[in-house]
């Protein structure tokens, strides 16, 4: 037996999340590698993700690994195996053996996640962007979203800011959070050592009404207080985040 990592990239769009259903595998991520793998194989073999990312999020460094029956591919023909049966909206970036314990969620210590907003004012509408950002249709305020978003640095529990209400792990530490503005987006970077169910697209649906004056500046203080997911804003679309990268 022999444990491989493996980083990938991929377009959302079309699928239902990284995990697999029992009900149709083609409709996730998860389920698209493993039954190229066991094909290759020829038994099942599970593919297990740094992070679970929603249905329609994209990825650009999600890493995986799977524990193969034998070793008798070498890393460059598992590459070439997947690049001959896999769809054109997901590929293999890398493919590399690993150490037997090493597990992409388990040691995981962060990721990090981009967030694209096309503003209202912007010169042109989108084109080859549309499918990955989130056209604004009012003007948002970026100097309130940057100061709101300071307040999410550091350890505090993100219960308020999930959909997932019976999870007992709730605290995390936000790393970062990086609101960077261009002619055409405002961009918003987080990296924390863990996210919790659409934790990131709910807490950029809050961002934006605080930069639009539908939440009020402290909001992201009360719900950390309340832990109320009724003191948060709503769930941004998911077309427009995009996971970059996992940390070990």
């Amino acid at each position: 037996m022999q444990n491989y990592k493996m980083m990938i990239a991929y377009d959302g769009r079309k699928y239902t999340g990284y995990n697999k259903s029992k009900d149709n595998l083609e409709k996730s991520i998860q389920g698209k590698l493993e039954l190229i793998l066991s094909k290759l194989y020829e038994e099942e073999v599970e593919v297990i993700s740094a992070v679970s990312t929603d249905a329609g999020v994209h990825s650009k460094g999600q890493i995986v690994n799977f524990i193969a029956p034998n070793s008798r591919l070498d890393e460059k023909e598992i590459f070439d195996y997947f690049e001959k049966y896999l769809t054109d909206d997901i590929i293999i970036l890398s493919v590399e053996t690993a150490d037997e314990r090493f597990h992409s969620r388990y040691l995981m210590k962060s990721a990090t996640y981009e967030y694209r907003l096309w503003k209202k004012d912007a010169p042109n509408r989108p084109l080859f962007e549309r499918q990955y950002v989130n056209l604004m249709n009012q003007t948002v305020d970026v100097t309130k979203i940057k100061k709101a978003g300071k307040y999410l640095v550091g350890e505090h529990d993100f219960l308020a800011f999930t959909t997932n209400r019976k999870t007992t792990k709730s605290i995390k530490t936000m790393v970062s959070l990086d609101v960077m503005e261009t002619r055409n987006e405002i961009i918003i970077t987080m990296t924390a050592n863990g996210f919790l169910l659409n934790m990131e697209r709910v807490i950029v649906g809050t961002l934006i009404q605080i930069g639009l004056g539908q939440l009020p500046m402290n909001t992201i203080e009360k719900a950390f207080e309340s832990k109320n997911m009724n003191d948060v804003g709503h769930k941004a679309s998911a077309g427009a985040l995009c996971l970059l990268s996992v940390e070990y």
